[in-house]
């Protein structure tokens, strides 16, 4: 009998989920199922950030998409990584200190990390962990793209991610999934009915419309209509760990594909942080900050400060952030997808992230459920296990750095607001750093390999600067020569970045192979952990 699937908001979340569903549950099942997707025309979506995780390579290439069509219709830009600015101290203090975190994994020699050796040797020869580990920092700075035009799709000579428009990826993913046979339905839910045992039944909709299924995915967003529709499904604050709360948002032109910086940055405040993410058109700015250590007034004079305008002058708009996760994500006969789950400080861009893996376990999970086997205990603990490992590891990069001039940063680095394992992390660090053996890499978002990053990019090193070593470390002298080779390589097959957005806007001057639906990906590691 064909299942009847209802997905209940439309958005990235919502929308992603249907097209996902639509082209991948089917082999799941014993056959397609019927799905039915149904939102309101008057809410509008949430766009907080617009900054990815390479996962969404993966998800929108086993989806069939065209990674090309799909760069054009979100006016997206490669992403290499993110810079972060004074973090680690404050503008008075070092007004150029940085550090960047790529997704390209640091290179190692079988199990010997670099990082100890990193770390031996003097301040003033070694250059930022990020320069002497990678490749990638280097492509992003000097303006090169992840591939060139003649790659196939999705893939590149390093890991990518990508910045983009929300509400254009929201629109795009609508018009595949419904050509794809996703019925959409607008109205909005007056009512949810539910059976004896709390399972949903069926959904009231505007003018007595009744919209019945035997599977319901809650993309409603923070108002959570499904899964807390009883109002009895404990919502873990996260608050007293991740102080920011609220944002306020704005757009500033680009004049030129020139312009556009393949990295997102994040730019330390005082009560929080400012993103600055390019798109084809635009920059998207934001300022990320704690309304418990600054009011909202306060907030608009930073993003203008930042951006260099007459605070009067800035058009901005402001976004509340529920900050935490439902225990259960999974209730009865419906899933949580997006912001009616959880949210976080988009801080490492993992919204649209916790939106993909939530979206795949589903797919994976939903053939036992409907041979009545357990399922949600297992989706619960894996997303809340997600959730949890992203809350530490944002609050690594605050409770890390050395910041003193305001109440925000020394709150932050008072170990009474860290978690008992960042905690303990953070303690047996302080003898070797960050090991294999300290995360399960395969159900969680960061490992070893991202807290290097954070963790050896907050310690001193040399002034940037051109990368020339000279030591006596037989490992350190084999891996500048690995890294040098691999760039060279590198910047062989790969285009600059202004030209191969330049050729994209053209659809016929780009030849490249179509994406092949669940095809495998290769090129380069991937410092994200997937499900």
């Amino acid at each position: 009998m064909t299942k009847k699937i209802v997905i209940v908001g439309g958005g990235t979340a919502g929308w992603i989920t249907a097209l996902y569903l639509s082209r991948v549950s089917g082999s799941m099942l014993d056959q397609p199922p019927e799905i039915t997707l149904v939102e309101s025309s008057d809410i509008p979506t949430v766009g907080v950030g617009e900054a990815t995780t390479p996962s969404l390579r993966f998800t929108l290439a086993a989806a069939g998409v065209d990674e090309y069509e799909f760069m054009r219709a979100c006016d997206a830009t490669f992403k290499h990584g993110i810079q972060f600015c004074n973090w680690t101290h404050a503008p008075s203090d070092d007004p150029t200190e940085s550090y960047f975190h790529p997704f390209q994994h640091p290179f190692r020699l079988g199990v010997d990390h670099f990082a100890k050796h990193w770390q031996d040797m003097p301040v003033a020869e070694r250059f930022s962990f990020s320069q002497m580990a990678t490749i990638q920092q280097a492509m992003a700075e000097t303006g090169l793209a992840p591939k060139s035009n003649a790659f196939p799709q999705y893939e590149g000579v390093v890991p990518y991610a990508y910045h983009l428009d929300a509400g254009k990826l929201a629109t795009y993913l609508k018009q595949l999934a419904i050509s794809s046979g996703v019925h959409h339905v607008i109205s909005n839910v007056q009512e949810v009915i539910t059976a004896e045992d709390g399972a949903v039944q069926e959904l009231l909709l505007d003018e007595d419309q009744v919209l019945a299924g035997d599977f319901f995915f809650d993309c409603s967003g923070f108002r959570a209509l499904l899964i807390d529709h009883d109002k009895q499904n404990n919502f873990n604050n996260k608050n007293d760990i991740l102080f920011c709360d609220r944002a306020v948002v704005t757009r500033v032109p680009i004049n030129s594909l020139n312009d556009i910086q393949p990295y997102t940055k994040s730019t330390a405040q005082q009560n929080g942080w400012v993103w600055d993410i390019n798109l084809t058109d635009r920059r998207g700015v934001g300022h990320v900050y704690a309304s418990t250590y600054q009011d909202d007034d306060q907030a608009r004079v930073v993003l203008a400060d930042y951006i260099g305008v007459a605070v009067d002058d800035l058009e901005s708009r402001k976004l509340h952030m529920k900050i935490g996760y439902y225990d259960q994500q999974w209730r009865q006969n419906c899933v949580a997808i997006g912001l009616s789950a959880g949210f976080l400080e988009p801080l490492e861009s993992t919204g649209i992230y916790l939106t993909e893996m939530a979206v795949w376990m589903a797919c994976q999970l939903l053939p036992r459920y409907f041979s009545e086997r357990e399922a949600a205990s297992t989706f619960n603990a894996k997303m809340v296990h997600h959730f949890e490992n992203i809350v530490d590891f944002i609050k690594a990069h605050y409770c890390l750095s050395k910041r003193t001039d305001s109440t925000f940063w020394t709150d932050n680095c008072n170990p009474e607001t860290w978690s008992e394992e960042l905690q303990e992390l953070l303690s047996s660090w302080q003898l070797d750093g960050p090991n294999d053996y300290d995360f399960d890499k395969k159900i969680q978002c960061f490992s070893t390999e991202n807290y290097q990053f954070v963790y050896y990019g907050m310690q001193p090193s040399a002034p940037p600067g051109l990368l020339s070593v000279n030591t006596s470390d037989p490992m350190v002298a084999n891996l500048m020569k690995m890294r040098t080779q691999h760039l060279a390589a590198a910047k062989q097959n790969v285009q600059a970045n202004v030209d191969f957005m330049t050729r994209l806007q053209v659809a016929e001057a780009v030849a490249i192979p179509a994406a092949a639906e669940g095809r495998l990906l290769t090129g380069g590691g991937t410092s994200y952990q997937l499900i």
